[in-house]
């Protein structure tokens, strides 16, 4: 039996709209909660940390937007050759939907971590040495521009770009609440989906918590693919990156992975070894 859905474009628009308010009240909430434990139990917030993600969140949308012009066109294309055709008003297809997205992103974030090129846009969301609502927005601020490469698999199996990009929206919406060391979430839930714990090891720099935890959604894919970790007693998560990125301005912050990784490139010494530079681990260096 059909189901009729929304048109996933309004739906995809009307969901930014609603996060937006959503982010900043469940920013005080946290806030307020934090305050109710003793000093020094939370990092806690402070402003420019916090105001430089928000910024580097906004600075998302638009380079969101941009990226469109591009990235768009190559899925569409790719929908002309698609292999299946879905019921997308079949009652699965939203599940199957997510799911698919989950897995590619799965994927994305596993190479983001294990790839220079990656992780010159992606340590964005890695730089602040805190760990609450507000990093959740410290988003990639260059990644829109060619991470989407990891979704093109999705049209030609038959999911128009537009339902994509919804799936992306809710994926990317769901991870706002897991970024938070206020609560945690036990039982078959934590069995299946990702959870605040789990992200926070994500986030940690600590070896133990190294490159681990790559879900959206879903946790399973970590279990499956053997990235998962769990909390190790009394070794307490320590947020950051590796390379601190000493800086609130967002713009700053915006480039400082690529520039990290274009002064790598520079002590390499030669084309083999610059090209490795980009693709291998993002602590490879060309002469070891």
């Amino acid at each position: 039996m059909g189901l009729t859905l929304p048109d996933y474009q309004q739906l995809t628009m009307l969901m930014y709209v609603v996060a937006i308010p959503y982010f900043f009240a469940a920013m005080v909430i946290e806030g307020w909660a934090m305050r109710k434990k003793p000093k020094g139990f939370y990092a806690g917030y402070e402003l420019k940390d916090s105001l430089c993600s928000i910024a580097m969140g906004a600075l998302k949308l638009v380079t969101m937007g941009l990226s469109v012009f591009w990235a768009y066109p190559i899925m569409l294309w790719l929908f002309e050759y698609r292999v299946v055709n879905w019921d997308i008003s079949s009652w699965w297809f939203v599940p199957l939907l997510l799911v698919a997205d989950d897995f590619c992103y799965y994927w994305y974030h596993r190479v983001a971590h294990r790839c220079a090129a990656f992780w010159a846009e992606h340590s964005n969301h890695h730089t602040s040495e805190r760990y609450n609502l507000s990093t959740a927005l410290r988003q990639s601020v260059l990644g829109p521009f060619y991470s989407f490469v990891f979704w093109l698999p999705l049209p030609l199996l038959g999911m128009d770009p537009l339902v994509v990009t919804f799936a992306h929206t809710v994926n990317l919406l769901y991870q706002y609440w897991i970024h938070t060391e206020t609560f945690e979430i036990h039982g078959w839930f934590e069995k299946v989906f990702n959870c605040p714990q789990h992200h926070r090891l994500h986030h940690a720099k600590n070896e133990e918590y190294h490159d681990c935890n790559y879900g959206g959604i879903l946790i399973v894919w970590d279990r499956w693919f053997g990235t998962y970790r769990e909390f190790v007693p009394g070794v307490k998560p320590v947020y950051g990156t590796l390379t601190p990125v000493l800086t609130t301005n967002p713009l700053k912050q915006a480039v400082a992975g690529w520039g990290h990784l274009i002064q790598k490139i520079k002590t390499a010494p030669d084309f083999k070894n610059r090209v490795l530079c980009l693709i291998k681990p993002p602590a490879w260096l060309p002469w070891k």
